[in-house]
């Protein structure tokens, strides 16, 4: 029994810095004005969601019980001058730049538990595949940061004027 808690451990440490990106993710989309950008934090907060969901899944599965830490979205201990820099000084270099730290952090643990082999092999595909994921959106990250992929808005919206009749 205590076997069984011990090899899930390090899995269960993957599922709270799962939720704590997610978190990242999501509290920078909040933050970030450039629409291409505002959309890749968006998708990589239902990606880091569903591998959290995942993980939670093959715990229970296996008869562990998931460290489900609740995740506080939203910043909501800012104070007003914090929100108003948010607001007016819009940094989403920085914010990608502390996106992608996080996931580089989850990807070492990921390597350490996938190098182990004590979890069953359908735990181990799921990783790979989510580490696979993680990959990708790390390189569609270095596009925003080479100024690959622009951080402008693609065209402004355009207003129709209406004419009284």
């Amino acid at each position: 029994m205590e076997d069984r808690y011990s090899k899930f451990k390090k899995l269960n440490w993957l599922l709270e810095d799962s939720f704590e990106a997610e978190r990242i993710y999501y509290n920078a989309s909040e933050d970030v004005q450039e629409v291409n950008l505002k959309r890749f934090f968006n998708h990589e907060t239902v990606n880091r969601n569903r591998f959290s969901q995942e993980i939670s899944e093959q715990l229970v599965q296996a008869g562990v019980e998931p460290k489900k830490m609740w995740i506080q979205k939203g910043n909501l201990d800012r104070d007003w001058r914090e929100e108003k820099k948010a607001l007016t000084k819009s940094r989403p270099l920085k914010l990608l730049n502390k996106c992608t730290k996080k996931d580089k952090e989850n990807l070492k643990l990921y390597k350490e538990i996938l190098e182990e082999k004590k979890l069953p092999e359908e735990v181990l595909r799921i990783l790979k595949k989510q580490r696979q994921v993680i990959n990708k959106s790390l390189e569609q990250a270095e596009k925003f940061n080479s100024c690959e992929i622009s951080l402008q808005k693609d065209s402004e919206p355009k207003v129709r004027k209406l004419k009284a009749m």
